[in-house]
């Protein structure tokens, strides 16, 4: 399996990621988020920075650009852990988005909700939905 143990070769998958993904463009914030009957709840949030997680998201998501909002099967989950994973062999990161996200993944096995991604391509825009409303408030908290 492919491991990316430096921060340069991180940055060397994220740009080829981004290159081979036509179209894509840095999102302002994203997160995934657990959707419950209470309403959607964003344990991690990014915004800024942390691009390689944007785009492993993206890809296996289909996402490009814009702002958005997907309902995330834990199967594209999944992809996006694996997808994620080789940056695992650089400890100079904590790569909280791969926790995060593998612990949304045993928490939806155990039936406590659904999985929702936003992406927001401009923080000036308006939310398209509810999910997108948490995910911004998750980053005003």
């Amino acid at each position: 399996m492919e491991q990316w143990a430096t921060k340069e070769e991180i940055i060397a998958a994220r740009e080829r990621l981004e290159a081979a993904h036509s179209g894509w463009r840095r999102p302002a914030a994203y997160g995934v988020g657990l959707v419950k009957d209470e309403g959607t709840v964003f344990g991690l949030v990014n915004e800024g920075g942390n691009h390689l997680p944007a785009v492993v998201l993206a890809r296996a998501l289909g996402h490009r650009r814009g702002t958005a909002t997907y309902p995330v099967s834990t199967d594209l989950l999944e992809e996006a852990v694996a997808g994620l994973a080789p940056a695992e062999a650089c400890t100079d990161y904590d790569h909280p988005n791969l926790h995060h996200w593998r612990e949304l993944l045993a928490r939806t096995a155990t039936g406590e909700g659904r999985l929702v991604a936003v992406f927001v391509d401009d923080l000036t825009d308006p939310p398209v939905d509810e999910h997108d409303r948490a995910l911004r408030a998750a980053l005003r908290a």
